[in-house]
């Protein structure tokens, strides 16, 4: 939305508050487009990643493979917990797994990761 629209919708004592404001708010051009959207991918990413569990999981596996059992244990959770924050990052491709018999380990897809953090720097900086 333009900021010349945003200013039309507030009320007069809003509107003579913000118009002495505008130079401060280093807004010079009632043209420019004010952006607040953020794309769905990104949303995803920060909701994922915002559980300090997953959070973890990504941060532990970011240099090693390990398997369920010891990330439950290195995290003091349940396997069950585990697996399903495993299976909420392997949907966001931000971990590899790899399977040995009946055994399955994951590590962090550092590649996905900067991906989503180039997009993250992108959309917000």
């Amino acid at each position: 939305m333009k900021v010349k629209k945003l200013l039309e919708e507030l009320n007069e004592k809003q509107r003579k508050t913000v118009q002495k404001c505008l130079a401060s708010c280093e807004i010079l051009d009632l043209e420019e487009e004010v952006e607040t959207e953020l794309s769905l991918e990104l949303i995803n990413f920060v909701k994922v990643l915002s559980n300090p569990i997953r959070a973890g999981i990504i941060k532990m596996l970011k240099k090693r493979w390990m398997c369920v059992c010891l990330i439950a244990k290195a995290l003091n959770q349940d396997q069950t917990l585990i697996s399903h924050h495993l299976r909420t990052l392997k949907n966001m491709n931000l971990l590899q797994e790899r399977r040995e018999g009946k055994l399955r380990f994951y590590k962090t897809n550092m590649e996905e990761l900067k991906k989503y953090l180039s997009i993250l720097e992108t959309e917000l900086f």
